[in-house]
């Protein structure tokens, strides 16, 4: 006869290891249907999609804030991204900002045709964390902000 400890024992070790299945079978589609998911918690990243037909050879990342009257000012904390950035290249960039306050994040950049623009990728934030995705095209510019 079969000990009943050791068969109770044995659906438990059975019942543990099919919930610990479904853990992690859930944790990979979750992160398979939304890859960036962790990103909005750690420091702030913002990737630029250059869909445009100019390089773009200066990127400036910067922190703005509201002055008494409302109006957004840059403050100190800028970045400058070292590298070209080709026409229909990816890439991340992970500017150190830091903010002291309430605040918004811009991006600053010249093509290649001599063109500058600047652009708000994260409206509010109160510790530069999360990310933004920019996709830059010949006449539009577009942000899916998921900034903290």
């Amino acid at each position: 006869m079969v000990n009943k400890k050791f068969f109770a024992g044995l659906i438990i070790a059975i019942a543990a290891c099919s919930i610990l299945v479904l853990i992690v079978a859930t944790a990979l589609a979750v992160k398979k249907n939304n890859p960036h998911l962790l990103r909005q918690f750690q420091r702030f990243s913002l990737i630029v999609d250059n869909q445009s037909d100019y390089d773009l050879v200066s990127v400036e990342i910067g922190v703005m804030h509201s002055d008494a009257n409302g109006n957004a000012v840059k403050s100190g904390a800028k970045y400058w991204h070292p590298e070209v950035i080709q026409s229909g290249q990816e890439t991340v960039i992970k500017p150190q900002l830091t903010v002291h306050r309430e605040g918004g994040i811009y991006l600053k950049f010249t093509d290649s045709g001599g063109k500058e623009m600047n652009k708000t990728v994260c409206s509010y934030t109160e510790s530069a964390s999360g990310y933004s995705i920019v996709t830059i095209m010949n006449d539009q510019i577009k942000v899916e902000e998921k900034c903290r």
